[in-house]
Protein backbone atom coordinates (compact mmCIF):
# COMPACT_ATOMS: atom_id res chain seq x y z
CA UNK A 1 0.00 0.00 0.00
CA UNK A 2 1.47 3.42 -0.95
CA UNK A 3 2.32 5.59 2.27
CA UNK A 4 -0.12 9.06 1.58
CA UNK A 5 0.62 12.14 3.12
CA UNK A 6 -0.81 12.83 6.36
CA UNK A 7 -3.29 15.90 5.16
CA UNK A 8 -5.07 12.98 2.60
CA UNK A 9 -6.27 11.80 5.94
CA UNK A 10 -10.11 13.14 7.05
CA UNK A 11 -9.86 13.25 10.92
CA UNK A 12 -12.35 11.47 13.14
CA UNK A 13 -15.52 12.21 12.54
CA UNK A 14 -16.77 13.93 16.21
CA UNK A 15 -20.54 12.86 15.54
CA UNK A 16 -19.54 8.84 14.58
CA UNK A 17 -17.59 9.02 18.21
CA UNK A 18 -20.45 10.35 20.11
CA UNK A 19 -22.79 8.54 18.82
CA UNK A 20 -20.73 5.23 19.51
CA UNK A 21 -19.76 6.37 23.02
CA UNK A 22 -23.60 6.75 23.66
CA UNK A 23 -24.42 3.64 22.12
CA UNK A 24 -21.67 2.00 24.59
CA UNK A 25 -22.37 4.17 27.34
CA UNK A 26 -26.40 2.65 26.68
CA UNK A 27 -25.23 -0.68 26.38
CA UNK A 28 -23.21 -0.78 29.65
CA UNK A 29 -25.92 1.18 31.82
CA UNK A 30 -28.42 -1.87 30.69
CA UNK A 31 -26.23 -4.90 31.03
CA UNK A 32 -25.87 -3.92 34.24
CA UNK A 33 -29.70 -3.63 35.07
CA UNK A 34 -29.51 -7.29 35.48
CA UNK A 35 -29.46 -10.88 34.12
CA UNK A 36 -32.51 -10.67 32.03
CA UNK A 37 -30.52 -8.62 29.84
CA UNK A 38 -27.34 -9.95 29.37
CA UNK A 39 -28.39 -10.54 25.94
CA UNK A 40 -28.30 -7.17 24.98
CA UNK A 41 -25.18 -5.92 22.50
CA UNK A 42 -24.02 -3.77 19.67
CA UNK A 43 -24.36 -5.14 16.08
CA UNK A 44 -22.40 -2.34 13.90
CA UNK A 45 -22.91 -2.60 10.27
CA UNK A 46 -21.39 -1.31 7.25
CA UNK A 47 -21.08 -2.32 3.53
CA UNK A 48 -17.63 -2.82 2.05
CA UNK A 49 -15.68 -0.20 1.14
CA UNK A 50 -15.11 1.19 -2.49
CA UNK A 51 -13.98 -1.37 -4.95
CA UNK A 52 -11.68 -1.14 -7.75
CA UNK A 53 -12.88 -2.49 -11.23
CA UNK A 54 -10.72 -6.20 -11.01
CA UNK A 55 -10.87 -8.62 -10.70
CA UNK A 56 -14.20 -9.31 -12.61
CA UNK A 57 -16.11 -11.12 -10.36
CA UNK A 58 -14.16 -10.90 -7.19
CA UNK A 59 -12.64 -7.07 -7.41
CA UNK A 60 -10.49 -5.92 -4.96
CA UNK A 61 -10.84 -2.74 -3.06
CA UNK A 62 -9.83 0.78 -4.79
CA UNK A 63 -7.10 3.06 -3.01
CA UNK A 64 -10.51 5.02 -1.61
CA UNK A 65 -11.59 1.71 -0.47
CA UNK A 66 -8.27 1.33 1.49
CA UNK A 67 -8.47 4.60 2.92
CA UNK A 68 -11.99 4.04 4.10
CA UNK A 69 -11.44 0.31 5.30
CA UNK A 70 -8.72 2.44 7.73
CA UNK A 71 -10.70 4.59 9.06
CA UNK A 72 -13.13 2.11 10.51
CA UNK A 73 -10.30 1.66 13.55
CA UNK A 74 -10.99 5.51 14.50
CA UNK A 75 -14.47 5.67 14.02
CA UNK A 76 -14.74 2.21 16.21
CA UNK A 77 -11.81 3.38 18.08
CA UNK A 78 -14.21 3.42 21.72
CA UNK A 79 -16.28 0.25 20.81
CA UNK A 80 -15.26 -3.04 21.84
CA UNK A 81 -15.52 -5.88 20.08
CA UNK A 82 -16.29 -9.68 20.12
CA UNK A 83 -16.37 -10.40 16.14
CA UNK A 84 -15.80 -9.57 12.46
CA UNK A 85 -18.21 -11.16 9.93
CA UNK A 86 -17.58 -11.38 6.19
CA UNK A 87 -18.45 -12.58 3.00
CA UNK A 88 -16.10 -14.55 1.41
CA UNK A 89 -15.45 -11.38 -1.95
CA UNK A 90 -12.16 -10.02 -0.84
CA UNK A 91 -13.70 -6.83 -0.86
CA UNK A 92 -15.56 -6.98 2.70
CA UNK A 93 -12.39 -9.47 3.94
CA UNK A 94 -10.00 -6.35 2.78
CA UNK A 95 -12.39 -4.04 4.38
CA UNK A 96 -11.98 -5.91 7.66
CA UNK A 97 -8.34 -6.10 7.36
CA UNK A 98 -7.21 -3.22 9.50
CA UNK A 99 -9.16 -3.10 12.03
CA UNK A 100 -8.71 -6.96 12.33
CA UNK A 101 -5.06 -6.47 12.68
CA UNK A 102 -4.83 -3.63 14.97
CA UNK A 103 -7.57 -5.43 17.53
CA UNK A 104 -5.77 -8.68 16.76
CA UNK A 105 -9.32 -10.52 15.56
CA UNK A 106 -10.21 -13.12 13.43
CA UNK A 107 -12.23 -12.46 10.62
CA UNK A 108 -15.19 -15.03 10.32
CA UNK A 109 -15.70 -15.65 6.44
CA UNK A 110 -19.93 -16.46 6.15
CA UNK A 111 -20.20 -17.29 2.02
CA UNK A 112 -22.82 -15.38 0.63
CA UNK A 113 -25.29 -17.79 -1.44
CA UNK A 114 -28.43 -18.66 -2.55
CA UNK A 115 -30.97 -18.34 -1.42
CA UNK A 116 -30.02 -15.01 -0.43
CA UNK A 117 -32.37 -15.76 3.05
CA UNK A 118 -29.94 -18.57 3.59
CA UNK A 119 -27.39 -16.44 3.83
CA UNK A 120 -28.66 -13.46 6.11
CA UNK A 121 -29.81 -16.56 8.80
CA UNK A 122 -26.22 -17.82 8.71
CA UNK A 123 -25.30 -14.76 9.63
CA UNK A 124 -27.85 -14.15 11.91
CA UNK A 125 -27.17 -17.20 14.14
CA UNK A 126 -23.26 -16.78 13.99
CA UNK A 127 -24.07 -12.84 15.69
CA UNK A 128 -26.40 -15.03 18.60
CA UNK A 129 -23.25 -17.42 18.96
CA UNK A 130 -20.95 -14.69 20.26
CA UNK A 131 -21.39 -12.74 23.56
CA UNK A 132 -20.45 -9.03 22.84
CA UNK A 133 -20.57 -6.58 19.90
CA UNK A 134 -19.99 -7.39 16.41
CA UNK A 135 -18.88 -5.58 13.21
CA UNK A 136 -20.34 -6.78 9.61
CA UNK A 137 -19.19 -5.52 6.46
CA UNK A 138 -21.77 -6.72 4.21
CA UNK A 139 -23.00 -5.73 0.82
CA UNK A 140 -25.64 -2.98 -0.37
CA UNK A 141 -28.49 -5.70 -0.80
CA UNK A 142 -27.85 -7.92 2.82
CA UNK A 143 -27.01 -5.12 4.70
CA UNK A 144 -30.56 -4.10 4.89
CA UNK A 145 -31.48 -7.73 5.23
CA UNK A 146 -29.79 -8.32 8.03
CA UNK A 147 -30.44 -5.45 10.17
CA UNK A 148 -34.30 -6.48 8.90
CA UNK A 149 -33.41 -9.71 10.46
CA UNK A 150 -32.00 -9.03 13.97
CA UNK A 151 -35.10 -7.67 14.63
CA UNK A 152 -34.41 -3.69 13.23
CA UNK A 153 -36.71 -1.74 11.03
CA UNK A 154 -37.08 -2.41 7.61
CA UNK A 155 -34.50 -0.21 5.33
CA UNK A 156 -34.76 1.08 1.48
CA UNK A 157 -32.31 -0.44 -0.37
CA UNK A 158 -28.67 1.17 -0.41
CA UNK A 159 -27.65 3.09 -3.17
CA UNK A 160 -24.58 0.93 -5.40
CA UNK A 161 -22.36 4.28 -4.97
CA UNK A 162 -22.99 4.36 -0.85
CA UNK A 163 -19.87 3.60 0.93
CA UNK A 164 -20.21 5.49 3.87
CA UNK A 165 -23.69 4.70 6.32
CA UNK A 166 -22.45 3.21 9.46
CA UNK A 167 -25.69 1.23 11.07
CA UNK A 168 -25.89 0.91 14.81
CA UNK A 169 -28.09 -1.95 15.44
CA UNK A 170 -29.02 -2.44 19.38
CA UNK A 171 -29.94 -5.70 19.94
CA UNK A 172 -31.83 -7.68 22.94
CA UNK A 173 -33.29 -10.96 22.39
CA UNK A 174 -37.15 -10.75 22.19
CA UNK A 175 -37.65 -6.69 21.57
CA UNK A 176 -37.49 -4.32 18.81
CA UNK A 177 -33.83 -3.48 18.22
CA UNK A 178 -32.95 0.36 17.93
CA UNK A 179 -30.98 1.88 15.01
CA UNK A 180 -28.91 4.76 14.78
CA UNK A 181 -27.66 5.81 11.25
CA UNK A 182 -24.22 7.74 10.59
CA UNK A 183 -21.77 7.66 8.22
CA UNK A 184 -17.98 7.18 8.67
CA UNK A 185 -14.42 8.07 6.32
CA UNK A 186 -14.70 10.34 3.58
CA UNK A 187 -17.88 11.09 1.64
Amino acid sequence: MATMPYHSFRRPNIFVALVLAIACVFSSAVLGMSSAYADNRLIILVRHAEKSDYPIGDPALSSAGELRAISLISALKRTPLSQLIATQYQRTQQTLAPIAMARHLTVTVLPAKKPIEAHIQQIVEQVHAVKGNTLIVGHSNTIPLIIKALNGPELNAMAEDDYSQLFLLSIQDGQKASLITTHYGQE
